[in-house]
Parts: C-alpha cells; sequence; structure tokens
C-alpha cells in the first residue's frame, strides 16, 4: 500500500489517458481521507503565511517586470481572468533592458547547459581512486543516456526561461517529474505564483505555488476519480463547463509531521516516513473529502537557482534590480527626446487674437490667412529646439544604455563582438581576458551549478528507478559519484590552461632539438609525455573514447616487441650459421675450431 505513496497520475496524463476517463465517477472516487482536514488546515495555514513573508518580493517584483519582463509575472493567480491578452508593456518606450536581458539569459543558457556540446561530466569524489576501464565506461554511458533524457524532454527549453526568470528577478525554480512519454518532464512556474522556504542549512527545501487549470486539464492531470464533485460535475456538463478554470494549489516540502489525531494520539503524517519529502496538490481554499493528489519522494523534485542569496532568504537578488534605476531614467529620457523631437515637428504654435475663429494649420500643402499689417506676426512657434540639445540628451541616453548593459553582462557575453582598443595578439592573451571578464560571474555560475548537480542527480534516480541505467561495476559500488560542470568560466579556464600547455610543448621540442646538436642529455626525460597527453585532452575536452587505456597501451608495446624480436630472429640465425661455417673452416693442429668448441675428437667432426 506505501508504494502508491511513489507515483501519481499525472506522471502518464496525455490525450490517451484524458479519452479512456469516464463520466461517471461518483461510486469510483473513493472512502474519504479522515487525516485530510489536519492536513487541508496546516496547507492552507502555512500558504497565507508564505503569502506574507513573501509580500516585499512580490512588489519588488511587480516592478521589475514593469520594466524588463512584464510576461512573465502573476500579480494575483485569479480563476477565469479573461483579460490576459491585454497590453502589459505600456511602461517600456525603450527597450535596453528588455534586449540586455536577453542578451544576459542567453549566455547563461549557452555558457552553462547548451545542448550543442558537452557541459556535464561524471567522476567519482574520492582522491587518489583510480578507475578502472569499466568504471570508465559506466559514467560514459551514463553520460550518454542523460544527455538523451534531456535532449529528448522540455528541459533545455525551459531552462532557456529558467534562465531569463534568473536574470531579472533574481530566482527561478523548477519542478523535475517523471514522465511516461519523455521520461522527464520540467515544469516552471512564473514569478507571482512560488512561494520558498529554507531549511536549517539555509537552502531552498519548501516550495508552495497557486496556478490554474480548466477542468479538462484537471481531469487529465489527477484522473476524474480523484477530482471533487464541483469538477467532475463539469466534466459531466461538458460543452463550455470544460474550460471552466479552478486555482489549484501545490505544496512540495519536507516529510515532517503534521499534528496529532484527537481518536488515537497517532501523528498525522501525509505520506510514509520512507519519503525524504512530500508533495500534495488541492483546491485552493475548497475543503473536499480528499486532496487531487499526494505522493512522496526520496529526493527533492524541485531545484531553486538563485543569483545571489542573503543570510536565510529564500528568494534571490538579481543583476536587473541593480540596473532598475537605470531603466526607470531611460524609459523618461526616451520619452523627453521624442517629445523634443515633435516640437520641433509639430511645434506649439502662436497666433494673433483675430485668428481664434479662423482656420490655421501647420500641415504641409495647407494655407492659414491672417493679416500681417505693420509687420506683426500671425501665426508663429512658440518653441524652437536646438540641435545642440537633442545631442545633449541622446548622449546621456547612450551613457545610461551603456550602464544598464553593463550590469546585465553584456561586455561579457558579447566580449568579441564588443572589442575595443588593442586587440589581442595571441591565443593565450585573447583567453586570459575572457577569463579575466567571466571572474565576475564565478559566484551566480557556482550557485546554479549546485542547483544544476541536484537536477542531473535526480534525473539519475529516475533513470536507475526505470531500469535505464546499466548495471554499476563493482569498482564503483560505494563510491560517491561527482558531476562536473564545463561552464563558459570553465572553458576560459581550461582554455588558458591549455594554451600554456601549448606553449610549453613547443619550447620543449625547441630544447630537445638543440639537447641533441650539442650532444648533451635531453630534457624529455623529464617529462612524462603519456600524463601530459591524458592531461591536454582532458583540458580540450578530447573524447577519452578515443585514447588507448593503460592496459591496451601496455598489450600494445608488448605485440610490438614481440613483432620486433620476430623480425630480428632470421638475420641472428643467419648469423650463427656464417659463424659456424666460419669455426668449422678453421684449421687447428687435432682438426677444427669448431670441432674444438663442441669437443668432438679429430676425424669425427
Amino acid at each position: 500500500m506505501a508504494d502508491a505513496f511513489a507515483d501519481a497520475p499525472y506522471t502518464s496524463m496525455s490525450p490517451t489517458l484524458l479519452a479512456e476517463q469516464p463520466l461517471t465517477t461518483t461510486a469510483q472516487r473513493g472512502k474519504e481521507d479522515r487525516s485530510w482536514g489536519a492536513v487541508f488546515s496546516h496547507l492552507e495555514a502555512r500558504l497565507g503565511f508564505l503569502r506574507a513573508w513573501r509580500y516585499s518580493w512580490w512588489s519588488h517584483w511587480a516592478r521589475l517586470a514593469e520594466f524588463f519582463l512584464p510576461r512573465r509575472y502573476h500579480w494575483l493567480v485569479v480563476a477565469n481572468k479573461m483579460s490576459r491578452g491585454n497590453p502589459i508593456n505600456d511602461q517600456i518606450v525603450d527597450s535596453t533592458g528588455t534586449l540586455a536581458v536577453e542578451t544576459c539569459a542567453s549566455g547563461m543558457w549557452a555558457g552553462l547547459t547548451n545542448p550543442s556540446r558537452p557541459w556535464l561530466k561524471f567522476g567519482i569524489s574520492m582522491p587518489g581512486v583510480e578507475l578502472d576501464a569499466d568504471a570508465k565506461e559506466w559514467l560514459e554511458d551514463a553520460e550518454e543516456r542523460v544527455y538523451t533524457v534531456l535532449a529528448q524532454s522540455n528541459f533545455y527549453t525551459e531552462m532557456a526561461q529558467a534562465f531569463e526568470d534568473l536574470t531579472v528577478f533574481g530566482t527561478a525554480p523548477f519542478i523535475i517529474y517523471e514522465d511516461f512519454e519523455d521520461v522527464i518532464r520540467v515544469y516552471l512556474p512564473c514569478a507571482g505564483e512560488y512561494y520558498l522556504a529554507t531549511g536549517a542549512r539555509f537552502e531552498v527545501d519548501t516550495l508552495y505555488r497557486e496556478f490554474v487549470l480548466t477542468v479538462v486539464q484537471l481531469i487529465e492531470m489527477f484522473g476524474a476519480d480523484n477530482c471533487p464533485p464541483q469538477v467532475t460535475k463539469l466534466w459531466q456538463a461538458g460543452g463550455a463547463s470544460l474550460d471552466n478554470e479552478f486555482v489549484v494549489a501545490h505544496s512540495i516540502e519536507p516529510n515532517f509531521a503534521i499534528s496529532k489525531r484527537e481518536d488515537t494520539g497517532e501523528e498525522v503524517k501525509v505520506v510514509p516516513g520512507k519519503f525524504t519529502y512530500r508533495e500534495i496538490y488541492w483546491l485552493k481554499g475548497q475543503k473536499t473529502d480528499k486532496p487531487l493528489s499526494k505522493r512522496g519522494f526520496h529526493e527533492k523534485p524541485f531545484m531553486a537557482m538563485r543569483w545571489s542569496k542573503v543570510s536565510n532568504d529564500p528568494y534571490g537578488r538579481s543583476p536587473c534590480m541593480d540596473a532598475l534605476g537605470d531603466t526607470k531614467q531611460i524609459q523618461v529620457e526616451t520619452r523627453r527626446k521624442a517629445e523634443f523631437i515633435e516640437k520641433g515637428v509639430r511645434p506649439p504654435m502662436g497666433a494673433n487674437p483675430e485668428l481664434k475663429n479662423e482656420p490655421s494649420s501647420i500641415i504641409p500643402g495647407m494655407i492659414t490667412y491672417m493679416n500681417t499689417d505693420g509687420g506683426k506676426k500671425g501665426f508663429w512657434p512658440l518653441f524652437e529646439p536646438q540641435p545642440a540639445w537633442l545631442n545633449g540628451i541622446t548622449a546621456d541616453i547612450e551613457k545610461v544604455s551603456a550602464r544598464i548593459e553593463k550590469c546585465l553582462f553584456v561586455d561579457v557575453f558579447m566580449a568579441i563582438t564588443q572589442m575595443q582598443g588593442v586587440q589581442p595578439r595571441n591565443e593565450l592573451e585573447l583567453t586570459k581576458r575572457d577569463l579575466e571578464r567571466l571572474q565576475k560571474l564565478g559566484p551566480v555560475i557556482n550557485l546554479v551549478e549546485n542547483e544544476l548537480s541536484l537536477a542531473i542527480r535526480r534525473v539519475m534516480a529516475i533513470l536507475e528507478r526505470r531500469k535505464m541505467l546499466n548495471p554499476m561495476p563493482p569498482s564503483l559500488k560505494g563510491i560517491p559519484l561527482k558531476i562536473e560542470f564545463v561552464s563558459l568560466m570553465r572553458l576560459a579556464q581550461r582554455a588558458a590552461g591549455s594554451v600554456s600547455m601549448k606553449d610549453f610543448f613547443v619550447t620543449a621540442g625547441e630544447l630537445s632539438a638543440a639537447s641533441k646538436a650539442a650532444g648533451v642529455p635531453d630534457p624529455l626525460r623529464k617529462v612524462n609525455l603519456d600524463k601530459a597527453l591524458e592531461k591536454y585532452g582532458d583540458l580540450v575536452n578530447f573524447p577519452s573514447e578515443c585514447l588507448f587505456t593503460d592496459k591496451e597501451v601496455e598489450q600494445h608495446d608488448q605485440a610490438r616487441e614481440q613483432a620486433k624480436a620476430a623480425a630480428q630472429a632470421p638475420g641472428a640465425a643467419m648469423a650463427g650459421v656464417t659463424a659456424a661455417k666460419t669455426l668449422s673452416e678453421t684449421p687447428l693442429q687435432n682438426g677444427s675450431a669448431l670441432s674444438a668448441l663442441l669437443g668432438t675428437p679429430a676425424g669425427q667432426a
């Protein structure tokens, strides 16, 4: 019975499953969950208090969304809201901030989770332990299987959006579920939908959220048997009722006891204690006889990427928070610049009082009649803009734009395109410059990689439960798995190391040639060429399957020695025959030299 909590209906949701749902569900709904009352009270109370804790962040996100990314923020989660398509970016008249966000988010995505190149590598976290061939083969095979699963799922699509959320709001939680069709599926709530809390280690361990689902989506996700009567009645009615929305609440938190039953005094636990985390879906604010779904997890099923963190704050700070003031300024200045230009093209006009009831126009081709007796003006512009004023405001807008782009690291991600001044003279100087720029991103890269490591371990656990990994070799049993990331910063570090090694190889080759010419010992005898080649291959990310293992190299060396000995054998045999012939023809007093060596009496040789 406890194993039922390890799965949920939504892991196999699809149009096929929806087509199998019955219209009549009253008899199949099952018994009332006796502990659901206490659990429901706990969930509603904690959701309300998490909302209170989040209020200051929520209002800050509203300002960020207003000027950077309005499409990824919900002010309120309300069902059946028909105004979602209204214009939401009226505050943005200068798109510098939005374009800088796209550059920063794309750079982070391409640098950390780029599907076009290897970005993670499996190893072991026990220094001094040498991996045998079976262990290396298993790790490489596991890598390929993880890459395959990530590629066939929506992981990369959702991560691209997650990095955009991270850049603007400083926080980007995402959930990884098992999926019948794609093995895994990633879900990314937007700002305004989720609530977070941290544990004693100041790591995010609690995720609550609220979002809307239609009747069809509820039936498909949880099954008709698990939906309450208010949903199944609309399902039975069909037609327009199917698109009616409900606010669904969702919680993922550590699996601690909630309370004690009044009748038995037993602790109320939502799922069995063998699970580390629990998850519950329910209709927000609506007391039903049981939840929509509840299950347990052996590992944390969600991750919360943060750009930077402070103490035990569950939400992160973002670079857009630094650029918010400049973005507000550039919107005002852009409006003033447009107003200035318009005053030059369509200036406010002054006229004599007698023209008050006469037709007048500044449209090209139109005529305004007026009396100009006595040299007086009849119709004149009240404002005559000076070009120098426009140059000043344009120059200031450029400075503000540069500050916004610097806050969002556009200079880092567009380093080659925007490179100015003295150009790099060699590959080493170029990589050193890249590494220097990327140092600014070091802290956020480390924070993101910690969450990505949890995500990959979650994927590995799903593959293991589904028997989609090869049996682990004995040499890896009991050894902790280590996940290394090949991020853009580490690529720059590796590039700097590989260039340095390349320069060393060139210098070593020149010294070796010079030593041979001078007749002195070769300095290459101090270099372990095999280890140097392995290290260089690792720095340039050369595929390890293209290198022979130590055992294979030893076998090849033995084969070459045997072939060399076999090639020398006929020559040695011929030399022996020639020597014997020479000895037999060399006369001595009692016979030949050969007979003397063999101890043969004279006359019997």
